[in-house]
């Protein structure tokens, strides 16, 4: 019925009465006059939207008071008859709800995981059109896929393409840097030269600064507010000087917001590029393939499609460098990488930071679908099996007059109810446990997420399919009953709602099959990268950098030092650890075509380094100082490069010329020494070509390594760092253990493996729940069968036997699904690594014993105490 006209409240009225002060019309409800959009008067436009306002508000407060009066008792019954049904039967009430709130708050914390890996570099405001340019080389042995070009690739491409609106290059990201103020002095790594353009391609937020002109002059430096506070404190930077390597004043002429989280590289110094005094020789070779390490990000006019601008590089590739490419008898390929792509889905070699891969979204997201999978099979199967219990009551409820309609918005209103419940607890779930998943996840995730609109309509979303899906059977099916039937208790207990349970219980297992499954591999892959042998002894080693270049030159002073400790056993210097980052380069082996080059790593040690590490030498000797010649044209190289070389027979002596031919400079060097293959990258790769160079060698070293004793390694630790003290005034004793190092690079899978672990519980923990609750309904409607049973002489154990079997089989049948998805999947994650575990027959076995016995311990506690129920009791029921 319409409501009826009321008079508008005297707030409203008070307002109307102001306003006819200005003689506006405002009798047409719901609709602004043209008479107010005259109106020129703050006051005037003030009283006239209250007015506007008020009456809406005043309309909707009358039809949701007569919407009460009229249906609100009915809800109210709803309600409460919901809230009775729930606290009648607590156990499934709680097994129903604990189960599925579960299930979404993994979901949710997943979806923060997911939405974090998704959002980086996304905060740009031209991120749609800016591509960073990645080569590719390949030649006959190996491809290197880039992400830097050399300095003058990106303004040549500019010059000749219209296509490209604006370039901006980085360089030399992560070199480290002494950085002084006053009496301040610390060591940087995240330090970058850039080009003027920076904040015309980049949405980096200047607070202080002119953007334009703050990185045009040379040696200028914008920095972010974290070292603004470093090193001035509360004064303000802009104007001051920083002294970088104790060489170069830098003057601040910027000061930016820090670099969001989401941003695939977050530098705290910009410096400008003119600083470089970068020009270009006028050699296309030299410029092109000289210099590599400057990523190149080009902004793209509206409209240019990404695709064909690659195909015509191929042409720029073959007027610039065709003849050299065919000197070196490789190619060189030039990509742009959408910069929202980069952080997932880039598989470049020399990243500016550590990236992600878009396979860990696919499988978390894949992960948290399936938990909240099960949370809703469980859900909707416990729903489904306590329902034929109501069908006395739907019978009664008819009876006294109950429609189809009432019936049906009841249960569904219960199981609205029961939905509510869950979504409020896994919200409280997700805020209890947020900094767990932060630590495990590495992420610094937040609850923001929680309150942004589009989360609130996806749990809307949730709450409504997954209550009308766990309430539909009920709702639709028995308020369809006879009464006549219901009451006399005529309703045959349906083969298909047993079917259906029967479904939902194998879906649920198979799932969490796959997790053990996955969670076992991860696992025994890890403990396979940490156990394996890598060629070299990593244990017991630290490493010290040498940030000062005084420090440097007394390192052989430093040794004599370290080395008087009695738990100090060696001593060695080098560029890098083992498996540190190491040169890549294309050289000539003396004897073959001179267009024959092949690409290898090169590493910078000293003579103790392969002692030290106990790097095997199969051939030839080490590094000496009793040959001067050494220093100079001495290289010892891996057997690895023995193969691709064809030197089996007889490498030592052999001579590698290094350099571009193309570019005219080469040096030759003698090979004294080979070594034993060793893992001087990840796992994720093969062994490949290297040779190592003395880094006596124009003193190309910046770590010492120093292996202890085991026995007292604190004392040892303690002595070291009092005599680096008194070599080095500057600069602090910081050491890292080369084995936490090598346990970094794998942190990304340790991370999955934890996940994998933890949510692997929660799966099973779901399925227990749900396989608990069907357990204890199947023993309540067969309390009469085991009665009967009993008396007639049928034993306990038989009777747990015949009840554990109903549901293992099921869950037999779940493993035998779950065995081919778990093969599939985790073979293809193995892909990743070169060296790898193989897909043993005991893991599958072992998941399906795990599943089985998990079962087996659910079911048999609810069978056992059935089958210890009295049978008078039993045969008396109902």
């Amino acid at each position: 019925m319409k409501p009826k006209t009321v008079r508008p409240p005297r707030f409203a009225r008070w307002i109307l009465a102001r306003l006819t002060q200005y003689e506006v019309d405002f009798s047409i409800a719901g609709d602004l006059s043209e008479e107010f959009k005259e109106i020129v008067s703050w006051r005037g436009r003030f009283y006239a939207v209250c007015w506007y306002w008020g009456q809406v508000i005043y309309s909707v407060l009358t039809y949701l008071k007569i919407f009460i009066l009229s249906g609100g008792i009915m809800f109210k019954n709803y309600i409460k008859i919901a809230l009775r049904n729930i606290f009648r039967n607590k156990l499934y009430s709680f097994l129903n709800i604990a189960g599925l709130s579960i299930g979404i708050a993994c979901c949710l914390l997943i979806l923060f995981y997911v939405q974090d890996e998704l959002s980086f570099d996304r905060f740009h405001t031209q991120a749609d059109r800016i591509y960073r340019v990645n080569p590719t080389l390949s030649t006959s042995e190996r491809t290197v896929y880039a992400a830097t070009t050399a300095h003058a690739q990106g303004p040549m491409l500019a010059a000749e393409y219209p296509e490209i609106e604006a370039v901006t290059r980085f360089s030399l990201y992560g070199a480290k840097k002494i950085i002084k103020f006053e009496e301040k002095v610390f060591f940087e790594e995240k330090f970058l030269w850039c080009d003027a353009n920076l904040f015309e391609v980049f949405s980096f937020n200047l607070k202080s600064g002119n953007p334009q002109k703050v990185l045009v002059a040379p040696y200028s430096v914008v920095i972010t507010e974290d070292m603004a506070v470093k090193y001035f404190g509360s004064e303000d930077p802009l104007g001051k000087s920083l002294m970088f390597n104790n060489e170069d004043l830098y003057k601040v002429t910027g000061i930016m917001e820090n670099v969001p989280k989401t941003s695939h590289f977050r530098p705290d110094f910009f410096a400008s590029m003119s600083t470089l005094n970068l020009k270009p020789s006028g050699n296309a070779i030299r410029d092109l393939l000289t210099r590599i390490n400057y990523f190149t990000f080009v902004v793209l006019r509206e409209g240019t499609d990404p695709k064909a601008l690659e195909r015509k590089f191929d042409g720029f590739i073959e007027k610039h460098l065709g003849k050299a490419m065919k000197a070196m008898g490789g190619s060189v390929k030039l990509e742009l990488q959408p910069l929202t792509r980069i952080y997932l889905h880039s598989n470049r070699d020399n990243e500016m930071e550590r990236t992600s891969d878009i396979a860990y979204v696919y499988l978390f997201s894949g992960i948290g679908m399936f938990i909240l999978l099960l949370a809703c099979l469980n859900f909707m199967n416990l729903s489904t099996a306590r329902s034929a219990n109501r069908a006395k009551e739907v019978g009664l409820r008819k009876v006294v007059g109950a429609g189809k309609p009432q019936l049906i918005r009841q249960f569904l209103g219960e199981s609205l109810v029961l939905t509510f419940i869950s979504v409020v607890l896994a919200l409280l779930l997700v805020l209890l446990f947020m900094s767990l998943f932060r630590s495990i996840s590495g992420k610094a995730l937040t609850t923001e997420f929680l309150f942004r609109p589009v989360l609130g309509a996806g749990l809307l979303g949730l709450l409504t399919v997954v209550s009308l899906i766990g309430g539909s059977y009920p709702a639709f099916f028995l308020s369809a009953f006879r009464p006549v039937e219901t009451l006399q208790g005529k309703l045959r207990r349906g083969t298909k709602s047993s079917a259906l349970r029967i479904v939902l219980v194998s879906l649920q297992f198979t799932v969490s099959i796959v997790l053990i499954i996955g969670t076992l591999i991860v696992s025994r892959q890890l403990r396979y990268v940490q156990n394996k042998h890598l060629g070299y002894d990593k244990e017991h080693v630290l490493t010290v950098n040498i940030r000062n270049p005084e420090t440097q030159k007394k390192y052989e002073a430093i040794k004599s030092t370290f080395i008087q400790h009695p738990d100090v056993l060696k001593v060695s210097a080098s560029a890098t650890t083992p498996l540190g980052f190491n040169d890549f380069r294309a050289e000539h082996a003396v004897g073959k075509p001179a267009n024959e080059t092949f690409m290898l790593f090169a590493q910078f040690v000293d003579e103790e380094f392969l002692d030290l590490y106990d790097i095997k030498l199969i051939a030839g000797r080490n590094f000496s100082s009793r040959f001067p010649s050494d220093v100079k044209n001495a290289i010892i190289i891996n057997e690895a490069t023995v193969k691709k070389l064809g030197w089996q027979d007889n490498p030592i002596n052999q001579e590698i010329e290094v350099g571009l031919t193309t570019l005219g400079k080469k040096r030759r060097y003698k090979v004294v020494g080979v070594v034993e293959d060793y893992h001087f990258q990840s796992l994720h790769e093969n062994i490949s070509p290297l040779v190592i160079f003395n880094s006596c060698l124009y003193g190309q070293f910046n770590q010492i390594s120093v292996r202890i004793r085991p026995d007292n390694i604190r004392e040892a630790l303690s002595f070291l760092e009092s005599k680096w003290n008194e070599f080095d005034t500057k600069f602090r004793f910081e050491y890292a253990f080369v084995d936490d190092q090598f346990d970094e690079l794998y942190r990304t899978e340790e991370r999955l493996g934890q996940l994998f672990g933890y949510f692997t519980i929660l799966a099973i923990l779901i399925g227990c729940l749900g396989l608990f609750g069907l357990t204890s309904f199947t023993t309540e409607q067969r309390t009469k069968e085991i009665g009967i049973r009993k008396v007639l002489g049928a034993s306990v154990a038989g009777i747990v036997v015949m009840l554990v079997r109903e549901f293992t089989k099921w869950v037999g049948l779940a493993v035998l699904i779950a065995w081919p998805i778990g093969y599939f999947v985790m073979k293809s994650w193995l892909q990743n690594f070169a060296f790898r575990i193989g897909l043993e027959a005991d893991i599958f076995i072992m998941a399906a014993l795990m599943a089985l016995v998990i079962a087996v311990l659910t079911v048999g506690y609810q069978s056992i105490r059935a089958a210890l129920t009295n049978p008078a009791d039993a045969i008396k029921y109902e």
